[in-house]
């Protein structure tokens, strides 16, 4: 077991039992709204969760479903992408567009689409694969260094596959996917630090 690992698991044994549920039931959540926002649009669900990940840089939650539903809302009524003025990037919002406009068959076509690694792997949590996102605080949880967001170094290909190996390995100790112990674990480390 790697240093990453140890770090994972002591954060999680700092986790309160509110704090594991929330791990265990997050991503579940997220795809029952995004599947809601697929059923009133008639949509794919896999193109909404797709649209979700793409608008989710700099967004919080509860807005981002917000603007996923305003852009799903415009592309159904045969509107334009400048109509959608979301809480992210113009790239993020034409991202999310191509992804409607696509309209992909498969898990797999979607994440080609967004191709960026958080918002990819973010997407796959949200669709059930055993990933996790691996952004700044699941760094600091792994290496047991709290930083501000800016001085976290950058996560390259390698780096971000070896921690969410290490996810992988500290989840499946507790029968838990990686996802579920990122997210736990993320809820734990924002108590203990006060961030």
């Amino acid at each position: 077991m790697t240093q990453y690992t140890r770090n994972i698991l002591r954060v999680f044994k700092q986790a309160t039992p509110q704090e594991i549920k929330h791990g265990k039931t997050w991503y579940k959540r997220a795809l029952k709204e995004c599947q809601d926002m697929a059923d009133y649009h008639q949509l794919p669900v896999r193109v909404v969760a797709g649209v979700v990940a793409a608008l989710s840089p700099t967004n919080k939650w509860e807005r981002n479903l917000i603007d996923a539903h305003n852009m799903c809302k415009v592309f159904v009524k045969g509107g334009y992408v400048e109509d959608c003025k979301p809480c992210t990037y113009k790239k993020m919002r034409d991202k999310a567009w191509l992804v409607l406009t696509s309209m992909p068959d498969s898990i797999e076509e979607v994440s080609i689409i967004l191709n960026g690694a958080k918002i990819t792997d973010f997407f796959q949590c949200i669709m059930g694969k055993d990933v996790c996102v691996i952004d700044g605080h699941a760094w600091g949880i792994a290496n047991k260094d709290r930083r501000t967001m800016q001085d976290v170094p950058s996560i390259g290909k390698k780096l971000r596959q070896d921690l969410q190996t290490c996810y992988s390995r500290a989840g499946k100790k507790h029968g838990m996917t990686a996802y579920e112990m990122q997210a736990a674990t993320w809820v734990a480390w924002k108590r203990i630090h006060n961030c």
